[in-house]
């Protein structure tokens, strides 16, 4: 698979029971695209733009986390992950507020 990214995962840090700020947790080479004006996931993004982040592996990304490309933060919207033999894909839809 193509990669045009490296995706910067940032998750919640606790101190006890308090929220401390977000952490890199992993960084994966993946294929960041735009989804387009005609496809139903944009009815999900109402005040920002969405796209689609595709890796080649199985890793944890939970919808609570923060996605960093280039320098630009996104928001997790939804993940879905799929194994097929040796083959295993992990799809993020992200959100990026205007």
């Amino acid at each position: 698979m193509l990669f045009n990214c490296n995706a910067e995962v940032k998750r919640l840090v606790y101190e006890g029971k308090v929220a401390r700020g977000k952490q890199t947790i992993a960084t994966h080479p993946a294929y960041l695209t735009a989804v387009g004006e005609n496809s139903r996931l944009m009815e999900a993004g109402k005040f920002g733009k969405i796209y689609k982040l595709s890796i080649t592996a199985w890793v944890d990304i939970r919808e609570s986390d923060t996605i960093v490309i280039e320098n630009q933060e996104y928001s997790v919207q939804g993940v879905a992950q799929r194994k097929g033999g040796k083959l295993a894909l992990t799809t993020v839809i992200l959100e990026k507020w205007m």
